[in-house]
């Protein structure tokens, strides 16, 4: 359940572009093995401590990789990129004032201030971003018998 982060920022850029494939394998990426325009995300675990007894907060860094695509009318080898437009998704994080929800995970995602690298052919954004992630409640001990629950309380008048 470790990659809740990276599905669902899968989700949020499906949403934004709903026409644009997502890769998520990193070995398929680095060979160059996908379609343009594309985009590659991944994210890095920085830190996982418990907030309460039933949740932990998870900060981890993401960075997205908007490839774009080629401009095939000109007659050279390689053609001249298409910037793709990312001001749809920065829009709809300044619109949700960077905390957004993810409808399929159930986890609300709150963003730092995104960073961007252009390149020639792609547009890199990092930034990093934080969840709570449920931890289920135990309901059986180490040996396998069940948690014993208080039902009953005694308490002594003063």
């Amino acid at each position: 359940m470790m990659d809740v982060g990276l599905k669902a920022w899968a989700e949020l850029v499906q949403r934004i572009y709903p026409e644009l494939p997502i890769l998520r394998d990193r070995s398929l990426w680095l060979a160059g093995q996908f379609d343009l325009p594309s985009v590659f995300i991944e994210t890095d675990l920085v830190s996982d401590k418990a907030h309460t007894p039933r949740a932990d907060r998870i900060i981890e860094d993401v960075g997205l990789v908007f490839h774009y695509d080629i401009d095939r009318s000109v007659v050279e080898e390689d053609g001249e990129p298409i910037p793709l437009d990312l001001s749809p998704f920065f829009l709809y994080l300044r619109q949700r004032r960077f905390c957004v929800a993810s409808q399929r995970f159930g986890i609300m995602m709150v963003v730092e201030a995104p960073r961007t690298r252009p390149m020639n052919d792609r547009m890199e954004v990092t930034f990093r971003y934080s969840y709570l992630l449920h931890v289920p409640k135990l309901l059986l001990n180490s040996n396998g018998s069940p948690v014993a629950k208080i039902n009953d309380f005694f308490i002594e008048p003063s």
